[in-house]
């Protein structure tokens, strides 16, 4: 290159620093003036801007004079920007389809049982002495489903009763991952799906989270002495400052403890631009989802009774075209019970509130292997049910496996498969985390620039899930906040926990990423993570 090049070069590098090191300055000006409107204020405010807008301008101005500099000719500058290859964090399949996201299209970054016990041991030692044994391990495990009579009942790949235990959620986290180190045979793998994975990425980032400085300490200690419900949300702020930390961003936490009508975000980063960090975590069910899973077991216990009393096994299938609440059980089970005597039985016939379908079953069927109890692999042999990516809302099925939790055989294997395609039912379960978004702005103090990252669940059918991440995409571009706060980008951090297999715990993350029209800049991505819990 020509002296005249490296003299631009070495020119637009001084510019940049200079514009960095006013970044600060910038942000506590900007920060004034939204507190306080005054024209000293104002004025201070106007004399940064126009100094950083100034050296912005002139490197702009210089790098496009860096071609002509170099003496090679411009042809080769063409060429070598039409051949730029994409950027690797750039995916060539597009991962907001749920479709895509499944085990055999995501590639492994981290192997769960290389790591867990190191992990769980690192975890072990934050606790304060005698706390786990508070509640103890047997607690966390799924005696239930090998009871006489049990219901295995999971709604978008979540089994409640896994979600709602009386145990403390962090106890509960790290109950599970010794169980699932011992193989435990009563091991609950619906729970451990997500809470393994996130105990061996806490402790993966304990030397990030070591960097953080401010309230730190108090954040850690809420895992064990704050409110169960509130561990997963610590858990996703946690992770997330650590994340920031390995981009190389210098965090503090702020105080947990919000005094009222204070804004107070979960974090701060303190180098390049000054910008504070909100998180929010959403519910793993929601309340609708709740009550349409309650719906659809008394649909099946109400199935179950009538099939037994005549010798009948097999999976019903139930496409509802009209909300749960409303529908006539009765009439919903004999139209399944009766559909044996149909000459084709697998094959969908419609009423005015859905269809049906069985796929009949003996009444004893041997597995391929000693597997346990309601494992992936099981559900799978005898229902058809696929975990990985299913194909419809929910489940509700029941065998006889005479108390054993490790099974090669099994008797009057029953299932209810269901999903809903009612207008109303797809519009209520494809709820978008929108108030979420909102809640987390009203964070951002006036005058700052903030970021956001929104997570949440996903287990629904392809259909669902992508209607849903399209909801909060049509959203977010009308989202308005006020006009003394600044947010760039923000996150949309979808995970799909599910157990595989035998049982084993695997995490898949999609990390969808927003940025502002008026005043986003991409480039922060390479600043800021867009993946968290994996």
């Amino acid at each position: 290159m020509t002296p005249e090049f490296e003299r631009l070069r070495s020119r637009i590098d001084h510019l940049n620093r200079e514009i960095l090191s006013l970044f600060p300055a910038l942000a506590a000006a900007r920060k004034a003036y939204a507190s306080a409107r005054s024209a000293e204020n104002e004025r201070a405010l106007e004399e940064i801007e126009t100094k950083v807008s100034k050296l912005h301008r002139e490197s702009t101005e210089l790098v496009e004079m860096l071609p002509a500099a170099s003496g090679l000719p411009l042809e080769m500058f063409e060429q070598q920007k039409a051949q730029t290859p994409r950027p690797a964090t750039e995916s060539r399949r597009d991962d907001t389809f749920r479709e895509n996201l499944r085990a055999d299209r995501v590639e492994t970054t981290l192997e769960i049982d290389e790591l867990l016990p190191t992990a769980i041991a690192a975890v072990e030692s934050l606790l304060p002495k005698g706390w786990l044994d508070e509640q103890p391990r047997q607690m966390t495990r799924i005696h239930d489903l090998v009871k006489k009579d049990a219901i295995l009942s999971l709604t978008k790949g979540v089994r409640l009763a896994s979600e709602s235990t009386p145990v403390h959620r962090f106890r509960q986290a790290v109950h599970l991952c010794r169980d699932y180190m011992e193989n435990h045979p009563l091991y609950d793998h619906f729970a451990g799906a997500m809470l393994v994975p996130l105990m061996v990425q806490l402790a993966r980032r304990g030397s990030n989270l070591a960097e953080v400085g401010g309230d730190r300490d108090e954040r850690l200690r809420l895992l064990w002495d704050g409110e169960s419900d509130q561990v997963d949300s610590t858990i996703f702020e946690l992770l997330t400052a650590a994340a920031c930390v390995e981009k190389g961003r210098n965090v503090e936490f702020l105080a947990a403890k919000k005094k009222k009508g204070e804004k107070t975000p979960d974090f701060r980063c303190l180098d390049h631009y000054p910008t504070v960090v909100e998180c929010k975590r959403q519910q793993i069910v929601s309340d609708y989802e709740v009550e349409e899973e309650v719906a659809m077991q008394a649909i099946f216990r109400a199935l179950r009774t009538s099939a037994r009393s005549k010798g009948l096994s097999g999976t019903f299938l139930l496409t509802l075209s009209e909300e749960a609440g409303v529908i006539d059980v009765e009439d919903v089970v004999a139209k399944l019970v009766g559909q044996r005597l149909a000459p084709h039985p697998e094959q969908d016939r419609s009423y005015p509130w859905g269809m049906v379908a069985l796929s009949p079953s003996p009444a004893a069927v041997d597995l391929p292997a000693k597997t346990r109890i309601y494992s992936p692999n099981m559900l799978d042999h005898l229902f058809g049910w696929t975990s990985d990516l299913p194909g419809w809302d929910g489940i509700c099925c029941s065998v006889d496996a005479s108390g054993e939790a490790v099974v090669d055989r099994v008797r009057t294997p029953i299932a209810l498969i269901w999903k809903n395609v009612a207008a109303n039912a797809l519009r209520k379960r494809t709820w978008a985390p929108m108030n979420l978004f909102s809640a987390a702005s009203f964070q951002v103090p006036p005058g700052e620039f903030g970021l956001v990252y929104v997570s949440y669940n996903e287990g629904g059918r392809p259909e669902v899930a992508d209607m849903r991440v399209q909801a909060f995409g049509e959203r977010i571009q009308d989202f308005e906040h006020s006009a003394k706060i600044r947010i760039p980008i923000a996150v949309l951090s979808r995970v799909y926990p599910r157990p595989l297999h035998e049982g084993q715990p695997d995490l898949i993350e999609s990390g969808v990423r927003y940025v502002s029209s008026s005043y986003g800049d991409p480039s922060l991505f390479e600043l800021y993570p867009t993946r968290i819990f994996t």
